[in-house]
């Protein structure tokens, strides 16, 4: 695997900032976990806006959204931790696990594996 950080485009920004929030809510600062929801929202919102609603990168930020939400219920934070790897992941490698699932539903066969 190679580093594949582009400082360039918004769409890795918004992944850092996710990244940096995630860090603090697991180092201890709990409200922070509420600036991951906030950051995946504008997330949603800008790529429905630009891309569409059924569009496979709106579709991953809405899953990743869902992920969030549902992991703040989780009192042992096991999913944070599971996000945290995965953010890290798309962060620094461009390479993300809830695309590769949602590449292989039925909808998205139009998609390209990559």
């Amino acid at each position: 695997m190679t580093l594949k950080i582009n400082i360039k485009s918004l769409e890795w920004w918004y992944w850092l900032v996710t990244l940096i929030a995630m860090v603090t809510g697991l180092s201890g600062i709990a409200d922070a976990f509420y600036a991951v929801i906030i950051i995946s929202a504008v997330q949603c919102v800008h790529f429905t806006i630009s891309h569409g609603f059924v569009a496979f990168p709106t579709q991953v930020r809405f899953v990743y959204a869902l992920f969030v939400i549902i992991a703040l219920f989780d009192p042992s934070q096991i999913f944070y931790w599971a996000l945290l790897i995965g953010t890290l992941m798309v962060t620094l490698f461009d390479t993300c696990f809830i695309a590769r699932v949602l590449i292989l539903m039925p909808w998205n066969k139009h998609v390209k594996l990559s």
